[in-house]
């Protein structure tokens, strides 16, 4: 409706325009041109109002075309927004649910040091039970034996000191047990010192240490260089004494013993170490068992030990951050493995 009043009022101003050029034309010309002017004017007002309407009819196609954009653009900001609210929302469930478990969490760990504190406690109040209260017997047994000896041995038959020898042994066994139970219990709650510890300068000092063990036996070292790690000196120089004892021990029968300490970069973030030797071996079927406490796999009359050595060798290597196993063959030797993280690999 008021597009089309404005066209006709366009199109009225154009011929009032014309009339008024005609007018003027039959005032100032002559007779002879008068019917020229009218028909130039009246050409003019035509193409003013064919001008009017198609300049009319653009502008009403451009501003639906505007109109139509404008509630395009609105109808996806729209659903924008909405999305974006339900993203929003999302992301806030999400983030109350993390600080739920995150309190949750930190409730748990609370808890379980708590739980773990009063555990070391109880152990430490073990260890000290052992240390000291189960020592105290043992003590007096030996010095009875002594004391049964030097006063009457003359008296006492054969079999009778057999039987005080066997008690003598089995007190120095128990004593041998309890400091190495001891030991095993506090190396998992002593606090570790890591420093750079070289290991082939361990090696070496442990290679002295056992000089008696190894004076007059036919032995082959086959030793490779060893790198430096990260670690506590004197828990790494206990497990490789264990280590070593241990090959030294199983290959006494042995009349030529071979032992071989290598190591190797395995997967460019650990080391890998294993002692092998030529001695008693093991039956594959209990490697499992080979690292526990108490744990061992061949009688006492064969081989010495209290079952407390290589469950050492675990704990601190574990503590470590590596790993440890072993495979072996009966009467064909062993071959004791660990690892150690390498703390120069980028």
């Amino acid at each position: 409706m008021n597009g089309s009043f404005g066209r006709k009022t366009v199109a009225g101003c154009a011929l009032t325009l014309a009339l008024l050029f005609v007018l003027g034309a039959l005032l100032y010309r002559g007779a002879a041109n008068q019917f020229a002017a009218v028909g130039l004017a009246a050409g003019l007002a035509m193409w003013m109002w064919v001008f009017v309407l198609l300049t009319r009819g653009n502008q009403r196609r451009h501003l639906d075309g505007l109109r139509k954009t404008i509630w395009q653009l609105e109808l996806r900001v729209s659903e924008r927004t909405d999305e974006l609210t339900q993203a929003l929302e999302r992301h806030k469930r999400a983030e109350q649910e993390i600080k739920k478990l995150n309190q949750e969490l930190e409730k748990r760990v609370t808890e379980r040091t708590a739980q773990l504190e009063a555990a070391n406690k109880e152990l430490e109040s073990f260890s000290y039970s052992v240390s000291h209260d189960l020592r105290a017997p043992l003590r007096h047994i030996g010095g009875f034996v002594e004391m049964l000896r030097q006063e009457a041995s003359s008296a006492l038959s054969e079999k009778s000191r057999e039987h005080l020898e066997v008690i003598a042994d089995s007190a120095q066994h128990m004593g041998r047990l309890i400091d190495n139970l001891v030991s095993f219990s506090r190396m998992g709650r002593v606090e570790m010192k890591k420093r750079q510890v070289n290991m082939d300068e361990i090696v070496k000092e442990i290679l002295k240490e056992n000089r008696r063990e190894t004076e007059g036996r036919c032995i082959e070292w086959d030793i490779d260089p060893l790198p430096t790690v990260s670690g506590d000196h004197s828990m790494l120089k206990q497990a490789w004494a264990n280590l070593i004892s241990n090959a030294l021990k199983y290959t006494r029968p042995k009349e030529r013993a071979r032992i071989e300490v290598h190591c190797a970069q395995h997967g460019g973030n650990e080391w890998q170490f294993s002692v092998h030797d030529n001695g008693a071996g093991f039956d594959m079927q209990y490697a499992g068992k080979l690292f526990g406490v108490f744990q061992r796999l061949h009688r006492a009359e064969e081989f010495e030990g209290t079952g407390i050595g290589l469950a050492n060798v675990r704990r601190i290597v574990n503590r470590h951050g590596g790993r440890t196993w072993a495979e072996g063959k009966v009467n064909e030797g062993a071959t004791l493995y660990f690892t150690l993280p390498n703390s120069t690999a980028t």
